[in-house]
């Protein structure tokens, strides 16, 4: 089974981290470059939020066609594509922050906007530990005839 998924979400969990500390190096040295770089960050990590969610979409379709995803897991998915959403209008509204801060030249958004990095940091972050839960915990997306298989020959050899 092809998925797209995993690759995009490491970028929505990584960029918001960087964003963070860019913003926080520009609190600090109050160089206006670091402000841009964490907003350039943040903005790119807003479309690849874009593409983890079409092709989340994608592949959650995939698992539940194939039925490879423990009966448990079902509702953690649902609650999964619902909360990817969240993350995406999170980051939108901190990319419109931090560029209404760059460009009114705002303390005041400057302070709103490492709030809101914040809270997209812990929303992707958490987020990806529910990903990875109906990875590892309920077994979604994985080919288990290919599990099957490699055990099989490893047990042979």
């Amino acid at each position: 089974m092809n998925v797209m998924h995993p690759p995009f979400v490491h970028f929505v969990v990584a960029l918001p981290i960087v964003a963070l500390f860019s913003q926080f190096t520009y609190m600090v040295t109050k160089d206006k470059a670091y402000s841009k770089a964490a907003t350039r960050i943040i903005a790119f990590a807003l479309l690849v939020s874009l593409f983890a969610i079409l092709s989340g979409l994608n592949d959650a379709e995939k698992i539940m066609d194939a039925n490879r995803i423990l009966q448990d897991g079902v509702n953690v998915l649902n609650n999964h594509k619902i909360f990817g959403f969240v993350v995406v209008a999170i980051l939108f509204v901190t990319t419109l922050t931090k560029w209404f801060a760059l460009s009114k030249n705002s303390s005041r958004l400057e302070y709103l906007s490492i709030a809101l990095i914040i809270l997209a940091s812990m929303t992707s972050l958490y987020q990806g530990r529910s990903g990875g839960s109906l990875v590892y915990q309920y077994a979604g997306g994985i080919d288990n005839q290919v599990i099957t298989q490699r055990v099989n020959e490893q047990k042979k050899n």
